[in-house]
């Protein structure tokens, strides 16, 4: 089982460098094509404030948009290049208010695709969650988030599911599976367990770890029990206490046009990720 058809998101910021080496890896070691995509977002300004900018103007700010997203392209191809892999590159022009639907839709025709994580610094903090929120909630893939601090270069190939039991965590640890694979270990970290029946049989976690295990996964349970401490926190310390590199987790949060964006844990954990993240919902 292998990744055969993966999607990046571009742009010309120094920390895509981060999602573009992170999406080239994974497409080299799966043999995967690996294909970008630059927003380059159509001005929309007159229409918010009802006032008919010179049409100069307009296209002067329509060609710089265009330059950055050819710039992002061209940081891309070359890492794919160097990188001897299969690969493809489109500029999708749109209002900045479609962008994200955009960007879901392609998703939806790959095995997963990268995001950045917002930077809450960043003047584009907005526009980044609405572009991860959508494809998280709409395109029906899991999501691979880069922190915007950049990988967390572990010595050891670990990962961490946060698992629960739920049909989300199960999403997001079926579409990880073969990221699992290429895991030295694999923690399925069970926080503050609840009683269970002798119709589920052991621990909490354990029919997950012998179902990794016929996918060659080596995978164990950890359990944690504190109540006093949220389950964020405790997930956090985990990750850094094991050297873990990636984190699996189900993504809950209603669209931000209901509720928030992204709920409880969910929120937090993309709000001060350590290392990257695979959501799905």
């Amino acid at each position: 089982m292998s990744f055969k058809d993966l999607l990046v998101h571009i742009d010309d910021t120094d920390i895509c460098a981060e999602r573009i080496a992170a999406a080239v890896a994974l497409a080299k070691r799966d043999g995967a094509r690996l294909t970008a995509i630059a927003l380059a977002l159509e001005s929309t300004i007159s229409t918010y404030i009802g006032i008919d900018f010179p049409s100069s103007l307009t296209e002067a700010q329509q060609e710089i948009v265009q330059k950055s997203a050819e710039n992002a392209v061209t940081k891309f191809e070359t890492s794919a290049k160097e990188a001897g892999i299969e690969y493809a590159s489109r500029i999708i022009k749109c209002a900045g208010t479609k962008a994200p639907a955009r960007l879901a839709f392609f998703a939806r025709h790959a095995d997963m695709i990268f995001i950045g994580q917002p930077n809450p610094d960043s003047k584009g903090k907005d526009f980044q969650e609405s572009l991860l929120e959508s494809v998280l909630h709409n395109s029906g893939r899991s999501v691979y988030v880069v922190p915007y601090i950049g990988r967390y270069q572990a010595k050891v190939r670990k990962a961490v599911i946060a698992w629960d039991g739920g049909k989300k965590a199960v999403r997001a640890v079926n579409d990880a599976i073969p990221m699992l694979k290429a895991r030295k270990s694999v923690d399925v970290l069970v926080i503050n367990p609840k009683k269970r029946s002798g119709d589920f049989g052991g621990t909490q976690g354990e029919n997950l770890v012998e179902h990794l295990k016929r996918y060659g996964v080596n995978a164990k349970v950890v359990v944690k029990v504190n109540p006093e401490i949220s389950v964020d926190t405790i997930i956090q310390n985990h990750i850094s206490d094991s050297g873990a590199d990636l984190l699996v987790m189900g993504a809950f949060g209603h669209s931000r046009l209901r509720e928030k964006a992204f709920g409880g844990v969910t929120e937090t954990i993309l709000q001060q990720m350590i290392v990257p993240v695979v959501m799905s919902e």
